[in-house]
């Protein structure tokens, strides 16, 4: 039995919440992935969520304690640039608010479980933008592509 470490264990319980709150809100047909090739393997619209770094900060001088503080981006890949907008907004009007850290428990290369572990706050959203200005010549994922970049912080219990 193995169990994901804070940056993976983010990555999906913002999946999950996301998933979650698309579903209840009346959302269809927007797929979710944490892996950016997969975005390009089938149709759209495609959010991704993915944690490309995580700032490494003793929690005091002399401790091996970590803080937990990550960085969490959210790329929106839609069919039209009002798409795009409906979806930022609304993800950020949902997110804002921090959602449920929950622990997976892997088994045989499965998720088996998880476990509510604390609270994912968003300290701040210094990035809320169209990636690309000019989309001549892109492919079609990528003309209406927007990203939001998420600062949090993993309260545990």
């Amino acid at each position: 039995m193995a169990q994901y470490r804070l940056s993976r264990n983010c990555e999906s319980s913002i999946i999950d919440f996301i998933t979650t709150q698309l579903t209840s809100d009346g959302w269809s047909g927007i797929r979710i992935t944490k892996a950016f090739a997969e975005v390009y393997e089938g149709k759209l619209p495609c959010i991704c969520i993915l944690s490309p770094d995580r700032l490494i900060v003793r929690r005091e001088i002399g401790s091996n304690s970590l803080t937990n503080e990550i960085s969490i981006e959210i790329r929106i890949f839609a069919t039209n640039d009002g798409l795009r907008l409906d979806l930022s907004d609304y993800l950020v009007e949902k997110i804002l608010p921090g959602l449920i850290y929950y622990e997976y428990i892997i088994t045989n290369g499965i998720v088996s479980a998880k476990v509510s572990k604390g609270r994912i706050s968003i300290v701040g959203i210094p990035e809320s933008r169209k990636e690309f200005i000019n989309a001549e010549g892109l492919a079609d994922q990528d003309k209406f592509r927007h990203i939001i970049t998420l600062n949090c912080r993993v309260a545990l219990k």
